[in-house]
Formats: structure tokens, C-alpha cells, sequence
């Protein structure tokens, strides 16, 4: 933290940035900030622009150091050095060439049959690209139209109804769920009475991911700590939000999403239950060895995981999320968007999605239905799906950038796919 004194010295902590040892990165990452922002501020000794440039390309390497402090480190000396500094858009072509190298390889190594994913480029579905095959047993190809299941990618699509009705002011955050009528499937504790919509969108209610016994209606459900007191994932907080919106409405989840949702951004080829529209077009899951398993038909509706989409349908979904938050959506409120993408509560528990670049994540939060990665390039929201008949889901979206992607999978080692992939392009 010496300030223009250093910059004689420049060079030498620019060499500094590559050596074994963990603290002189630290400490070189750490100088090169102070000075790159103190030598900056001098009108009588202006940085050239080219130098400005390169040291940010350094401190960039830096944010993919295997070192976390140095990792840190990087992301407030750029903040230092080029704060507010716009975002690169990404290239497309190479994005789509580098998309049509890999995923058929990860295809291959891991059994994964099909795949489908979808671009979107300044808040707008941009561009998109399938591979293989709806079932490996049918060979059927994987298209625009294939549905897979999203699994709990279905959740931030109730979280963005939810946020709906608070726009119309018939849900409120903040006000208890029991307020909204008696739940026959979730038990009358004492705690209970303080579980919100807040809560369960950030999954902060106290209940488990699933009661024992069986998913929404078997079983005692248990509350495992004060609601709102920490993080616990909890399938059975969306199912009881979901529940008490049914009732605020008067309709089941499905017509409801068509209602407000589906049918204002034309998604034909999404729903919550399965159908035989979406059947013709449904795609089938996988084990890990590729073998197909038994086709889904989800008929009653569950806003944890039952969601039935393509990926360019989903992606037209985070495209929305993105455009009401800059306040261009005729759905969703500017207010209510950003309440959505704003840390609710921290959560340790779990490691960032690795991503290159400016987009390696520091720490995660949870919004209102979106896990939050915290980068040196802004947060990025992002959701994963994995489900027992053979799906693997995942989608980010970038809201400083407007820029996202939507994978959908039909095999159980989707996960590891999606995951590989987003550690060479993540940095959307």
C-alpha cells in the first residue's frame, strides 16, 4: 500500500503476480491496486492508457489464482483501478464455436444423450444450439421444440409469480403465510406463524428440503430452527408458498402460470404438469451409463421441480427477469425485480459456480429464488436442477452485463457437463 512511490517498481510487482508464493501475490495484487488508483488520480503524472489496460488484464489472471485471498484480493483491485468499467460483450460466433467443441465431447465421455442450450445476449434470447437425441432408445434428435424437466429450476419461475402478485399487492412479503388461509398439509407449530413468502423464496423457513416419509403429504413436517433465522434449502417452503397462492387466487399453479406468465411471453412449450402437448415433444432421462429410465408425467403440479420447458422457452423467462430490471418489463416491476436479486442472506454452505475470469465467484448469497455468486464483474443469478429420472438443468444471467445461458440435459451426468462447460465460458 505504498501509492506512487511504487510505480518505478511496476514492472517487477507485474512479475510478482506469477510467483509460488501465496503472500507476494497477495502482496503484489494488493500494491498494484493502491498504486494503479493513487497514480490515476494525479493529473501531473496521468497513466497511459495502455499500461492502465495491461495492468487490468493482470489483475484479471488473478481472479482464477488457486489462492482465495489472492482471489479477493484481485476483484477490489480492479474495483480500485477501473471501477464501473464497462463489460466486454461476449464474441458470439466463438462462444457458439467453442459451445459446438465441447459439448459433444462431454456428450460422449459422460452418457449424456441430449442437450440443449440457449444464449442471451443484451437482455434478449440471442442464439441457441441442440445436440443428440431425446432418448437414447428412440433416437429421436433433440430441437428448438424438445421439453426436458427443469427439476428445481422450477422454483425461481414461482418466485417470479410470487413477485407478480406483490406488484398487484395481494401477496406481501413480509406478512405471515398463515394470514392467507389455513394449509391442511403443512402442521400448526407455534414457529409457523412466522414463516413469510421472504422466507421461502430464500429458503430461510425453518422447513426441510422434504418431510420424511414422502414429498408434500406424507409424513410430520418438522420446522428444524426459527424461521428466517439462517439458510436450508427446503422444497417444502416452495411447496407451501405455492400453496397459499393457489389460495390468494383461486386457481391451481398451472392456469395460474398460463394465466400470468406462460401466455403473456408465449411460452407454448412450458407447464408445470405434464400434458399430452408437452408429451409429444418430451424428451426422456438417463443413467449415468446412458440407459434410458422411465419417462416422467408429473399430473400434479409442484413448484419445486415439476416444471416441463425448453431452453429457449426458459431463457425468454431470464431474459424477462433481466429487462424488469432495468425497467422494461410490462410483468414485473423494476422494484420487485431488483427485490428478487438482492442478497437475502448469506450462505456458506456453498461454494461458488466456477466460471473464468472476471465472473469467478467470491461468495454466494440467496436472493428471491435465485442462488447470487457474488464477481468481481457484478453478481450473477443462477439456478441448478437434478432430479431422480434422469435430468441435470442449470441457467445463469448476469444482470450488469444482460447477458445469460440456459443448459438443460437428459442424463444423470448432466451435472458434471454443465458444470465443465461453465468453467471454460462462464464468463458470459
Amino acid at each position: 500500500r505504498i501509492g506512487p512511490p511504487a510505480r518505478p517498481a511496476m514492472q517487477a510487482l507485474l512479475r510478482a503476480l506469477a510467483d509460488p508464493s501465496a503472500p507476494l501475490r497477495h502482496a503484489a495484487v494488493v500494491a498494484l491496486g493502491e498504486l494503479g488508483v493513487a497514480a490515476a488520480g494525479e493529473a501531473s503524472v496521468p497513466v497511459p492508457p495502455a499500461v492502465l489496460a495491461a495492468l487490468t488484464d493482470r489483475l484479471n489472471e488473478r481472479l482464477s489464482d488457486a489462492e482465495e485471498s489472492v482471489r479477493h484480493a484481485a476483484a477490489q483491485a480492479l474495483q480500485q483501478v477501473a471501477p464501473g468499467a464497462p463489460a466486454q460483450p461476449p464474441d458470439l460466433e466463438a462462444l457458439l464455436a467453442t459451445l459446438d467443441r465441447l459439448v459433444p465431447a462431454l456428450m460422449a465421455e459422460l452418457h449424456v444423450p441430449g442437450v440443449a442450450v440457449a444464449l442471451i445476449h443484451q437482455r434478449q434470447p440471442s442464439a441457441s444450439r441442440v445436440y443428440g437425441v431425446r432418448s437414447a432408445v428412440s433416437r429421436e434428435p433433440v430441437d428448438a421444440h424438445t421439453v426436458f424437466e427443469a427439476a428445481s429450476m422450477s422454483k425461481p419461475v414461482l418466485a417470479l409469480l410470487a413477485m407478480q402478485l406483490v406488484d398487484q399487492q395481494r401477496l406481501a412479503l413480509d406478512r405471515p403465510l398463515v394470514a392467507y388461509g389455513v394449509e391442511r398439509l403443512v402442521p400448526d407449530l407455534p414457529d409457523k406463524r412466522l414463516v413469510t413468502a421472504r422466507m421461502a423464496l430464500s429458503h430461510t423457513s425453518g422447513y426441510p428440503n422434504w418431510r420424511p416419509g414422502g414429498e408434500e403429504v406424507e409424513g410430520p413436517l418438522p420446522l428444524l430452527f426459527k424461521p428466517g433465522a439462517r439458510f436450508a434449502y427446503s422444497g417444502e417452503g416452495i411447496f407451501y408458498l405455492q400453496r397459499r397462492m393457489e389460495h390468494i387466487t383461486g386457481l391451481p399453479l398451472d392456469p395460474m402460470a398460463a394465466q400470468m406468465l406462460f401466455g403473456p411471453l408465449g411460452l407454448v412449450h412450458t407447464g408445470f404438469g405434464w400434458t399430452p402437448a408437452l408429451g409429444r415433444h418430451q424428451a426422456s432421462g438417463h443413467q449415468d451409463d446412458g440407459t434410458l429410465l422411465t419417462t416422467s408425467r408429473y399430473l400434479h403440479p409442484n413448484a419445486a421441480y415439476s416444471l416441463y420447458t425448453t431452453a429457449g422457452d426458459y431463457a425468454r423467462l431470464l431474459a424477462e427477469v433481466m429487462r424488469a430490471e432495468q425497467g422494461a418489463s410490462s410483468l414485473l416491476s423494476q422494484q420487485a425485480a431488483r427485490e428478487m436479486l438482492k442478497p437475502q442472506v448469506a450462505v456458506g454452505s456453498r461454494d461458488p459456480i466456477q466460471r473464468p475470469g472476471a465472473a469467478r465467484g467470491l461468495a454466494v448469497s440467496w436472493g428471491l429464488g435465485w442462488s447470487l455468486n457474488h464477481t468481481a464483474a457484478g453478481d450473477i443469478a443462477h439456478h441448478s436442477g437434478a432430479n431422480s429420472t434422469g435430468f441435470r438443468s442449470f441457467s445463469q444471467f448476469s444482470p450488469t452485463r444482460g447477458n445469460g445461458i440456459v443448459i438443460l440435459t437428459n442424463g444423470t451426468q448432466g451435472d458434471a457437463l454443465w458444470t465443465r462447460l461453465m468453467a471454460a465460458i462462464g464468463d458470459l
